[in-house]
């Protein structure tokens, strides 16, 4: 059963004087939502309230795992209010506190950066002077979201075929696992660290290699083993971000096959989006159209279904609409699934992603234009105008 409670974006509540007011997430570019917490302060709120006079925001960033303050953090806020290159920079000092002494009142994007820590970007509103406190995610912590392990696929040296039933251990232990049809394997719940893996199959002659693991990195390996004792090529070594519920939900390995197109958590943390239909904005073969009836929201349309002919909606007599009549509605949308659960089923109806979803929760999204590539337990009648699967954090 899907927790819905966790997608539905919640309803903006205001509680005191408010200075400083945050109109979307803050999303921080690992795992976490930056969080503003709001400060009121006195004055003359008439004053400060005028749009044409400068204010002055005081800002701290804090450790999202230790609450600690963060020394020496880039900050960006950017907008026409700015300054007069539509930028103001600032650093914070060792209580984790910056200020900004020459902003107007208005709408402006926040840009966090630290070498230790994962970046963060996120918009806010600008009402009156005052403070506020967000935070960051430090690289590395991200255990209980991001895949710290080893994944590799072992092949025969002479032919390149893929072994399975390869006994991966690590160090002297006897326990393990065994590689797949296709040679891949999975060492996850591992500590960041080098590690011995030995590799041993029968009728091939063991190996046993250090391979170093980093926190909150995958290390994706290419093994080979050869019948005979011979010197074997060097393990190659890559270090990815995964994660755990990607990872568990087969994402990685669809996205591997090419068929469909994929947007992983990395992705989605670099574009920043402020809607869930955001993500699609460029995607090959996927249209955005505004709704008629409401021109902020949109829908996506896999151009596999956009030639479909079905029954055009149609407004109430009395209603005259928003101008001329549109083929839209003809349009064919497709099905949704979030977490392995249908919520939208497609057809004639378009799924409204901004109102249910919050990019800040995403994991990923896989777009199938047809059953090509989709997998067989989401394949059926019902997906002709194609497929969206969305994962969220857990």
């Amino acid at each position: 059963m899907i927790d819905l409670s966790q997608l539905v974006r919640p309803p903006r509540i205001w509680t005191g004087r408010p200075r400083a007011v945050v109109r979307g997430p803050l999303i921080a570019a690992a795992a976490l939502a930056l969080s503003a917490v709001l400060l009121a302060a006195p004055g003359d709120a008439m004053s400060q309230e005028r749009r044409g006079d400068p204010v002055s925001i005081t800002g701290r960033v804090v450790d999202a795992v230790t609450g600690d303050p963060i020394a020496g953090v880039e900050v960006v806020v950017r907008g026409a209010g700015a300054g007069p290159d539509g930028n103001l920079r600032a650093e914070t000092d060792a209580d984790g506190q910056f200020q900004v002494s020459t902003i107007l009142v208005g709408e402006y994007r926040l840009e966090l950066s630290h070498t230790d820590y994962n970046p963060a970007v996120g918009e806010f509103t600008v009402m009156r002077p005052g403070s506020f406190v967000t935070s960051m995610k430090p690289l590395g912590r991200g255990s209980d979201e991001l895949m710290t392990g080893i994944i590799g696929v072992v092949t025969d040296r002479n032919s390149g075929s893929q072994l399975s039933g390869v006994h991966v251990a690590m160090g002297s232990g006897t326990q393990g696992v065994l590689s797949d049809l296709r040679g891949e394997f999975v060492l996850d719940r591992l500590i960041g660290g080098q590690h011995v893996v030995r590799f041993s199959m029968i009728g091939y002659t063991p190996r046993a290699d250090t391979i170093r693991v980093v926190p909150g990195r995958v290390t994706t390996v290419e093994v080979s083993l050869s019948v005979d004792p011979v010197q074997l090529d060097p393990i190659e070594v890559s270090v990815e971000r995964r994660e755990i519920v990607l990872q568990r939900r087969g994402f990685y390995h669809r996205q591997k096959t090419g068929f469909g197109k994929f947007i992983d958590r990395e992705e989605i943390e670099m574009r920043g989006p402020s809607e869930m239909t955001d993500l699609f904005s460029g995607m090959a073969g996927v249209d955005l159209y505004a709704d008629p009836l409401n021109q902020l929201e949109k829908w996506v349309v896999l151009r596999s279904g956009r030639h479909m002919t079905l029954e055009p909606r149609t407004l109430a007599d009395d209603d005259p609409g928003p101008g001329r009549p549109t083929d839209i509605y003809q349009r064919c949308f497709p099905r949704v699934y979030i977490d392995g659960i249908i919520a939208h089923r497609g057809g004639d109806e378009p799924a409204r992603l901004d109102t249910f979803v919050d990019p800040g929760v995403v994991a990923g999204v896989e777009v199938y234009a047809s059953v090509s590539g989709l997998p067989p337990e989401y394949q059926g009648h019902g997906t002709f105008c194609g497929t969206i699967l969305i994962w969220t954090r857990r």
